[in-house]
């Protein structure tokens, strides 16, 4: 799509990365994909210092993992502390099994 914004992963950028590992069962998997898009379109999106949100199904149905970008680590702290957004992190919670968040910031991108 010519001119469509596309996530960026830069070791040079200040940007920060909040990366959810969720286990799921595998007919849970569709139905968190589908909350955690529906999740970001209606709110995280709308937040300041967002970036992006890409979201990944394993290919076994067990997994999903959600990697968001914003535009600093306080911004992160911020949108966890906001009460709509940890309730969106509870309700997806609690699809899964389990989930890992934590904050990552790029040590170093390979391509070709």
């Amino acid at each position: 799509m010519t001119g469509a914004k596309v996530p960026t992963i830069d070791a040079q950028t200040e940007i920060a990365t909040l990366i959810n590992v969720y286990e799921v069962e595998p007919g849970k998997q569709a139905e968190l994909v589908k909350f955690l898009s529906e999740g970001t379109d209606k709110m995280f999106r709308h937040l300041r210092g967002f970036v992006s949100v890409s979201i990944h199904s394993s290919v076994d149905g067990t997994r999903v993992v959600n990697y968001a970008q914003w535009r600093s680590k306080e911004d992160v702290h911020r949108v966890m502390k906001n009460p709509d957004a940890q309730a969106l992190a509870k309700r997806a919670a609690s699809i899964a099994k389990s989930v890992s968040p934590a904050v990552y910031q790029v040590a170093s991108v390979h391509v070709e």
